[in-house]
């Protein structure tokens, strides 16, 4: 888990075949307070995310996209994949 005082990820290594790619972070879920939104948390807790993952020397960064924010995902850097891995939510990568 990584968070802050706006919100939380929960996240987990994957090595196995249920990652797109081999040796990826997975954020399973991001949270930032509702009172917190829009005024950049999720963008600051994401490059919490980021740092980690490259300290701990995983290559991707991989989640399931909710609909209404596939948008910001792309501005972190994200690409959509063409599988869907759960429900109806676009899967997304990101290299580090």
């Amino acid at each position: 888990m990584v968070g802050d005082q706006n919100g939380y990820a929960e996240i987990r290594l994957m090595h196995d075949s249920k990652a797109y790619m081999k040796n990826t972070l997975y954020v399973e879920h991001i949270v930032i307070k509702e009172n917190r939104r829009g005024v950049g948390n999720g963008s600051l807790l994401f490059r919490k995310i980021e740092a980690m993952a490259r300290n701990i020397g995983v290559d991707y960064v991989q989640l399931d996209s909710e609909s209404d924010a596939v948008g910001f995902w792309y501005k972190m850097g994200f690409t959509a994949l063409d599988v869907i891995y759960y429900q109806n939510k676009t899967a997304m990568i990101k290299e580090i």
